[in-house]
């Protein structure tokens, strides 16, 4: 089998990276290759893994997929606790160590600015979640008491149709104050972060909740103020819980999310 070269992500080469163990396949051992300025830690691969007829099952096929994806991230995390990281796509394989250090050449100020940016700053993700049901029910009623004596004096049709174009409103209602919440929490996020990375939102199989996730956002923090951004994340639950809402934080993440495109 043709042998090829595996990427996992980018430091400084000062200091070198000690990175020990194998790469996502468990048998060939990692190295690290220094590319000017840059480190490049990397494992041998068998490239049919990754091309030709066979690959794209096997890249399709969770069990196969899942111990190598988290093999990468370890060697990631790792690499992420020494120094600056610029991490990279799981399954980046090239068919040599020439042809991974020639672009990685041609973009050393990119690469070194980069990790200046990043230096003792991590990758948090916010997710914000909201109980639909519970927030329309809670418009409906404010909606209904201030219609309350206009209804009253209606005959049973009339009143029946007024109370449907209520409820109907109500949805734009939901909308609106989302979107009301949704720039609030991007106001705490940006307090205590040096960038922030709109991400798509999950659905609820997706993300494992039975709420509705109308938030999701990265953010580049300094280590200095993740306590600040948890207080905050902690006070924004507490003052919104009654309305069925709640935004996650979880972290640190290597910084995919802010990482120059090579």
């Amino acid at each position: 089998m043709s042998l090829g070269i595996y990427l996992f992500c980018l430091t400084p080469a000062e200091p070198l990276p000690k990175i020990a163990g194998t790469g996502i396949d468990g048998e060939h051992p990692l190295f690290v290759e220094v590319i000017g300025e840059v480190a490049a830690v990397l494992a041998e691969v068998h490239l049919e893994d990754f091309t030709g007829p066979g690959s794209q099952a096997k890249m399709e096929d969770l069990a196969w997929v899942a111990p190598r994806a988290l093999r990468h991230e370890e060697v990631v995390l790792s690499a992420m606790e020494q120094s600056p990281v610029l991490p990279v796509r799981f399954g980046t394989v090239f068919s040599s160590i020439e042809a991974a250090a020639e672009p990685l050449r041609q973009r050393q100020d990119v690469l070194m600015k980069f990790f200046r940016d990043t230096i003792d700053k991590k990758e948090w993700t916010l997710k914000g979640y909201v109980n639909r049901p519970q927030a329309r029910a809670r418009m409906t009623a404010a909606r209904l008491a201030a219609e309350k004596e206009q209804l009253a004096g209606m005959s049973p049709g009339k009143r029946y149709f007024l109370e449907q174009k209520i409820r109907g409103a109500v949805d734009k209602d939901v909308a609106a104050w989302l979107k009301e919440m949704d720039r609030d929490i991007l106001r705490v996020a940006r307090e205590v972060s040096a960038g922030f990375s709109e991400c798509r939102l999950q659905s609820q199989d997706v993300a494992g909740r039975d709420e509705e996730m109308f938030f999701h956002g990265a953010l580049l923090v300094p280590d200095g103020s993740v306590a600040a951004l948890e207080r905050m994340t902690d006070e924004w639950n507490t003052r919104h819980k009654s309305q069925g809402l709640q935004i996650e934080l979880s972290g640190p993440w290597p910084p995919y999310h802010f990482a120059p495109v090579l």
